[in-house]
């Protein structure tokens, strides 16, 4: 790392790196500020069979509580953006929110819910993130990334955008690098007042005071949050992780809460909604340096 200048830093821990806040320790987080420096970096990695994962955010990831012997590829530092009348191209790692300041002050509609993600474009398009009625999928024309060493670029209908998940979720053989999207022309004030209208709303009704990952699982065809309430969930707890009484979708971290609890806590609400409803959620967060098993679903890392 250090020949090609390459940030690094030794012994952090998922807790600083994650929305949850929880987590064990890491031996070695790199952090590449080009394209060509991370393409370099997991390239070597995979050379030398060393796992990885990589994070932006960390905003829809459960890291496990023991310590993580791989390496952490962070794309903080690939923050390019490049606009060309009403299309843009970003790199992974520029904020979901810096992306939404920027499409306002152009007058550009239809990507105003990344205002509300608190993601890396990167972890956006993985889990293909949205809300009030707008997603990645909607606005995505193409997305660049490292396939098993090589580079590609795919159009969106390559990308098998479904309800939170892609082709590169849970997939360790894509890293996404940046992405081409395509918005329609408004204006600033136009795009503002929706922005405003949807913060509004997030406000009314997520739990924003404590940490949490938003919602936790997911469904094809019903509402998972719906059910959760009236499974009567709300307000259940295992150590200092509990299930919002705010909204029944997310866990949050009331007091110092480890992995281990929030695990926990989303395999029970998985396990009381097939009991009681004949319902297999899915597990919207990733899931990391957990062991694989016929419960779970999703795993991140290579």
């Amino acid at each position: 790392m250090k020949k090609k200048s390459i940030e690094t830093k030794e012994n952090m821990s998922f807790a600083e790196l994650t929305t949850f806040g929880s987590g064990g320790t890491i031996k070695l987080v790199i952090y590449p500020d080009t394209a060509d420096k991370t393409v370099y970096a997991i390239r070597q990695l995979q050379k030398l069979k060393v796992g990885y994962v990589v994070l932006g955010k960390g905003s829809n990831t459960l890291a496990s509580d023991e310590a993580y012997e791989g390496v952490v590829v962070s794309t903080s530092k690939l923050n390019g953006i490049k606009f060309r009348k009403n299309t843009v191209r970003v790199q992974a790692g520029v904020s979901t929110v810096t992306l939404a300041k920027q499409l306002q002050q152009k007058g550009l509609s239809g990507g105003e819910f990344f205002a509300c993600l608190p993601a890396s474009v990167g972890g956006a398009v993985v889990t293909n993130a949205g809300c009030f009625n707008q997603d990645v999928n909607s606005v995505v024309v193409s997305v660049t990334a490292l396939h098993n060493g090589r580079l590609c670029k795919l159009s969106a209908d390559k990308c098998k955008f479904a309800k939170r998940s892609s082709i590169f979720k849970n997939n360790g053989e894509y890293v996404v690098l940046e992405a081409d999207f395509k918005f329609e022309k408004s204006t600033p004030q136009d795009v503002a007042n929706t922005v405003s209208q949807m913060r509004r709303k997030k406000s009314q009704s997520q739990p924003l005071n404590y940490r949490s990952a938003g919602c936790v699982l997911y469904h094809d065809k019903v509402a998972v949050s719906r059910l959760i309430d009236e499974a009567g969930l709300k307000g259940f707890q295992i150590g200092g992780a509990k299930v919002s009484e705010k909204h029944a979708g997310f866990v949050v971290n009331v007091d110092k809460a480890e992995s281990k609890d929030i695990y926990l806590i989303i395999q029970h609400i998985k396990d009381t909604l097939f009991a009681r409803y004949g319902i297999t959620a899915k597990t919207e967060v990733c899931l990391v340096n957990f062991t694989k098993d016929d419960g779970n679903d999703v795993f991140a890392g290579s």
